[in-house]
């Protein structure tokens, strides 16, 4: 190599030197400070996206508290004699117009587990709201992602019959 760079011209070794400083450059940039400039863009709309979720919540806030509160009187209904809350998740998930995203509907020991897909979510908000005022059932753990579209979610709940506190 050393034997090569001498048999070069002055002229040629600052050609060349150049022309490795460019290519160090060009690797420096497409390597290290482009996908840095990506990353950063998806990073911005990411949160802005998130921004929008939060102001679109609580813009909601205000109604979900008006209804949690006319609904804290109220006395939670039994279910009705006989029907399993199996039966009363999947008929009462159908009836609120959730039966094209009910994905799986299947029994625990003492509850039930559902997954829905691209669900409304102000219908699915209403239904939860229902299962526990008129069929006794409550929400035990809920897990929602954001679905494909606006106002579209994915949910996992685990829903449990209401148990009387003495």
């Amino acid at each position: 190599m050393n034997a090569w760079w001498e048999g070069l011209a002055p002229r040629e070794r600052r050609i060349t030197v150049v022309a490795l400083l460019v290519a160090s450059l060009a690797a420096l940039f497409l390597f290290g400070i482009e996908p840095a400039l990506e990353r950063r863009a998806a990073l911005g709309a990411q949160l802005q996206t998130l921004v929008n979720d939060q102001a679109w919540m609580e813009t909601q806030a205000p109604a979900v508290r008006a209804r949690a509160q006319a609904g804290a009187g109220r006395v939670p209904a039994t279910p009705s004699a006989g029907s399993s809350p199996l039966a009363v998740v999947d008929a009462s998930a159908r009836g609120a117009g959730l039966g094209s995203a009910l994905r799986r509907v299947r029994p625990l020991e003492t509850s039930v587990e559902a997954e829905l897909e691209d669900a409304p979510y102000a219908v699915l908000v209403r239904w939860m709201g229902t299962l526990e005022a008129r069929h006794g059932l409550r929400i035990a753990s809920l897990g929602i992602d954001r679905g494909a579209e606006p106002g579209r979610v994915n949910a996992q709940l685990r829903i449990e019959p209401v148990t009387e506190r003495p």
